[in-house]
């Protein structure tokens, strides 16, 4: 567990608690890495009163990966978790836990990334080597093998190195002991604007159908407070709205979680607000669509969660 800890303002709790409509409940909303954007409608929401005028306190966990994530939720540690498409094998493999929403599709916000200097300009030319990634079941991973494969490399077209979290995956690629490795698209486009990587390909290019990530919810949460749950994913769907008309909000968010790093140059910055408003846009469509299925009683549309 990388980082843990609450995100609800205390000015927003106590507004929260003289009002009679709801009690506040606390919810333990775990995420595979801190600082990626996917994931950062948790924090967006709670500092700006979204999560606690449904009588929330968000409480945000970072994890090294998606499957050290998911080993909390069976050890029934989280109540939520945001995490990707392949991670539904977890239920499969009895992890108390359920899907319950989608949070958006194609993996735009996944890269290939080699070394700035690296001979590897084009996708053939990966075939054979060694990516740095999550293992074969993460996001990452899946991501990789499912590049060989639609390639028509098969599994083995592409030697996957589990590095154990992002770290692991740059400091492999830079010091040479893999080929390429997966990284998120926004912390690519740093690494790139800096000098030290290029972006070969965007992984939402090669793979356009696909459910990147969605949102779990412990079997607990699910069977004693399906209240509590349609609440948070109320709040979640107008984080999501809120993100797409206030850029100016998501992005002052962004730049203080990132600290102070260096600036990238004019395409890059452009590239990812493009990036950023395609996400919340994607998201707030695929949240929208998923509210129709979701298996939750009284969750037949988003308005009548």
């Amino acid at each position: 567990m990388l980082i843990s800890r609450r995100v609800a303002a205390s000015i927003a709790l106590a507004l929260v608690a003289a009002s009679p409509a709801f009690a506040v409940d606390h919810l333990r909303i775990g995420k595979p890495e801190a600082r990626a954007f996917d994931f950062t409608p948790v924090e967006i929401g709670s500092e700006n009163g979204i999560f606690v005028k449904y009588g929330i306190e968000t409480e945000s966990i970072g994890f090294g990966g998606g499957g050290k994530m998911h080993q909390a939720m069976a050890a029934h540690q989280l109540d939520i978790a945001l995490g990707s498409g392949p991670e539904m094998a977890s239920i499969a493999k009895g992890s108390p836990e359920m899907t319950v929403a989608a949070m958006f599709g194609a993996p735009m916000n996944i890269s290939i990334i080699v070394k700035k200097d690296s001979p590897i300009t084009k996708i053939e030319q990966l075939k054979g080597k060694t990516i740095g990634s999550g293992p074969a079941n993460s996001l990452t991973g899946w991501t990789a093998l499912e590049t060989a494969r639609r390639e028509g490399w098969g599994r083995d077209g592409l030697h996957i190195a589990d590095t154990g979290g992002r770290p692991g995956i740059i400091a492999a690629l830079m010091t040479g002991n893999v080929d390429a490795g997966v990284d998120g698209t926004e912390d690519a486009y740093e690494l790139q604007a800096q000098g030290k990587v290029r972006i070969l390909l965007r992984m939402g290019d090669i793979i356009p159908d696909f459910l990147g990530h969605v949102i779990f919810a412990s079997n607990d949460l699910i069977e004693k407070d399906p209240a509590l749950l349609r609440r948070f994913l109320k709040a979640w769907f107008e984080t999501i709205a809120f993100m797409e008309k206030n850029e100016a909000a998501t992005s002052k968010w962004r730049k203080r979680s990132r600290g102070s790093r260096p600036r990238s140059r004019h395409k890059p910055i452009a590239s990812r607000c493009r990036f950023s408003r395609a996400m919340a846009a994607s998201m707030r469509k695929r949240s929208r669509s998923s509210a129709r299925r979701s298996p939750i009683p009284g969750c037949s549309t988003t308005p009548s969660i």
